[in-house]
């Protein structure tokens, strides 16, 4: 995979203020944000070597690199690092490709997840939780929609695909492909006018994406990425 163009709005970070993020981006489009710094302490303790000589005797969640996720599988961080953050094979099947995304020991990983700075843009009414992902070059995770979103790469460079919530994607969507069976078979064959929305996003950069946005992502390079997901505070 390589990066491809990016075409949704962008715009930098000290261009960007709280009232103007809500009234352009929160509820309508999604935006990628240049300038984005906040979080090197958190990205050293990220660093391969740190992860595999500090946390590799740890135990990670996988699951399955579907629309749902539904298959789990429990390996060492090592493990995964060393052996099973390979390039995706073509051949693999979405159903057969695992990935570690967001099923985080949030007590073990405390002291890491402290580290992490998030997003200064806020939506009203939202409070955010933070998940933490590792992704060998190749993988990814087909369409699929949730509530309010920020991601960004601390290492390597994902490449997204979007459409809004009235496009009924799931109607031309093969469920067994992998992110790279579809990047490689059928969006090179997509006509200009239903072609998603993308762009590439990399370190010291934001990608915000409002509630119920149908994306994929596809991660170019060995990638570790967290994203902010957003969701109603009690009482709101």
């Amino acid at each position: 995979a390589e990066p491809g163009p990016c075409t949704i709005q962008r715009v930098h970070a000290s261009n960007l203020t709280a009232a103007s993020f809500v009234e352009n981006f929160a509820f309508t489009q999604p935006v990628l944000i240049d300038g984005v710094d906040k979080n090197e302490a958190f990205r050293r303790e990220c660093s391969r070597h740190n992860l595999l000589t500090r946390y590799g005797h740890r135990f990670i969640q996988l699951t399955t690199a579907t629309s749902t996720s539904l298959g789990r599988s429990v390996v060492g961080l090592r493990r995964y690092i060393e052996s099973m953050m390979a390039p995706q094979s073509l051949r693999t099947p979405a159903n057969e490709s695992l990935y570690h995304f967001g099923d985080n020991d949030r007590e073990e990983w405390k002291s890491v997840f402290d580290l992490y700075n998030f997003p200064e843009f806020q939506v009203p009414d939202m409070e955010p939780m933070i998940s933490f992902g590792l992704g060998g070059p190749g993988t990814g995770v087909p369409m699929h929609f949730h509530g309010p979103t920020f991601c960004e790469t601390l290492y390597g460079r994902k490449r997204w695909f979007f459409y809004p919530p009235s496009d009924d994607y799931t109607k031309s969507y093969h469920s067994d492909l992998s992110m790279l069976q579809w990047y490689i078979e059928e969006y090179p064959l997509l006509q200009p006018s239903a072609r998603p929305l993308e762009c590439t996003l990399m370190p010291n950069q934001l990608i915000y994406l409002p509630g119920r946005w149908w994306h994929s992502t596809l991660n170019i390079d060995e990638t570790v990425f967290v994203s902010t997901f957003l969701s109603p505070s009690p009482g709101s």
